[in-house]
């Protein structure tokens, strides 16, 4: 990955989840910062500033499409990677990842171990 440190920034409400990728993206030489409620998602993006946004779009509570626009809508973020990761079947991550203009999408039932070289493809 080269001798700069990424930054993950991973929004899930699901703890097993969220630590498990956490876990794989560390040891794999990602910094991680964690978000397991949508609320204050924008300010945690604006002062974190991570490459990535790790985002499970199936979250209760979460305005999925309102938050997926206000990011994309933002200078400041034009860079962020967007990465749509849910249980949600394949080609509704596909339709909703090509709708709302995010870069890729990761289903929770994939085999986890691979996430962090899916993330190094944006890199």
């Amino acid at each position: 990955m080269g001798g700069e440190r990424r930054k993950v920034m991973i929004l899930d409400d699901n703890i097993i989840n969220l630590m498990i990728a956490e876990d794989l993206l560390v040891s794999h030489g990602y910094d991680v910062v964690k978000l397991s409620a949508p609320h204050g998602c924008m300010a945690k993006l604006d002062y974190e500033v991570p490459d990535v946004l790790l985002i499970d779009v199936s979250m209760p509570r979460l305005a999925s499409d309102d938050l997926l626009d206000t990011i994309r809508a933002a200078p400041e973020h034009e860079d962020l990677v967007i990465v749509l990761y849910s249980d949600m079947e394949a080609e509704k991550l596909e339709k909703i990842c090509h709708d709302k203009d995010a870069n890729g999408y990761f289903c929770k039932s994939m085999d986890m171990a691979k996430l962090p070289e899916f993330i190094d493809r944006f890199f």
